[in-house]
């Protein structure tokens, strides 16, 4: 029988793509014109759905549907749930009442196994998987006051920060700025707490200037903010990849060389990083460590232990890229 992964490669398109659309997903985002392909493509392949296949949904909360920090772990993500025999749909929302509704019904009827929860997820949004009973895990590190109440899975954010900062400690960059986003999000002051230690460790000191903060996410104005603030630095962490692209726009505006005269690097590895000019250098956990979270739902939905259940990501491999570089000593 055809699989999804013969129809991708006969379209020449992404097997996520293909699965998205023959999976029915609900508020997928894929073009009606690529839809009527993939659909025309299984009708002459001879393709046929295997219709009890339990189904688990990928939920993206208050986020752009093809925002790039969270489609690289979609596709991880189906395809190991392919592996495991589950199929996998997406559902982007958000907090409006009309979207919340649209997840509600798909709680109600009881078709899903079990939710994968990533985005700006908050209170509203746990409280009502909780209410519904349905298993659930969510990508990414919660708010410090419900951490030990609900399942989730994510990066060691302090150590990628920490990591991520010796490194370029050790090519020789003692000026290092952080650009991040708000410190409302706990990824983001574990981040910096990682970014300190991984300074004072290595003997320099931590200079506040340093340290640029955006609610937005906005690495353009950051990198922008700096240079009117005139704060010295050789290189900078990033806190994701959309930081990190920004960044490297105004520094290419203002033909400021990457990474000769400033290296960048980052957390993530997405297609914002490989399609970037040069290519963003960042630290990243490995598809092994992201697929793991389909494997810990899927523990959940049979022991139907309803919170506590978690899985820290503490080594990541750097995807090289072209945006770090060793400093250059003036001579």
């Amino acid at each position: 029988m055809v699989t999804k992964k013969e129809i991708a490669e006969y379209l020449g398109i992404s097997r996520t793509a293909v699965s998205l659309v023959l999976n029915n997903t609900p508020s997928s985002t894929i073009s009606a014109e690529t839809r009527t392909r993939i659909l025309q493509a299984a009708k002459e392949l001879g393709y046929r759905d295997v219709e009890v296949s339990p189904k688990l949904c990928y939920v993206l909360y208050n986020r752009e549907s093809n925002d790039p920090r969270y489609m690289g772990n979609l596709k991880v993500m189906e395809e190991e749930a392919s592996q495991l025999n589950y199929g996998l749909v997406f559902m982007n929302i958000t907090s409006a009442e009309d979207s919340l509704n649209k997840l509600q019904r798909l709680l109600d009827n009881q078709e899903i196994e079990g939710f994968i929860v990533s985005g700006d997820v908050d209170k509203t949004l746990i409280d009502m998987f909780r209410q519904s009973q349905a298993p659930y895990i969510i990508e990414g590190l919660p708010l410090p006051d419900i951490i030990d109440n609900v399942n989730f899975a994510a990066n060691d954010d302090r150590r990628l920060a920490y990591d991520a900062t010796s490194y370029l400690i050790s090519i020789g960059h003692t000026r290092i700025a952080l650009f991040m986003g708000s410190l409302d999000y706990y990824t983001h002051r574990l981040g910096m707490e990682g970014y300190c230690q991984a300074l004072e460790d290595n003997g320099l000191p931590v200079d506040k200037s340093l340290i640029q903060i955006s609610n937005e996410e906005n690495g353009y104005e950051l990198c922008k903010r700096a240079e009117i603030l005139q704060v010295d630095y050789t290189a900078a962490f990033c806190a994701n990849t959309v930081i990190q692209f920004g960044v490297l726009q105004r520094l290419k505006e203002t033909g400021t060389a990457v990474p000769q005269s400033i290296s960048l690097i980052g957390s993530g590895l997405n297609e914002l990083a490989r399609v970037s000019v040069p290519q963003l250098t960042t630290l990243y956990a490995s598809t092994a460590e992201t697929a793991k979270t389909v494997s810990l739902l899927i523990d959940i939905i049979h022991t139907r232990v309803p919170y506590g259940n978690s899985c820290l990501f503490t080594k990541f491999e750097r995807f090289e890229g072209g945006t770090a570089a060793p400093r250059k000593t003036k001579h």
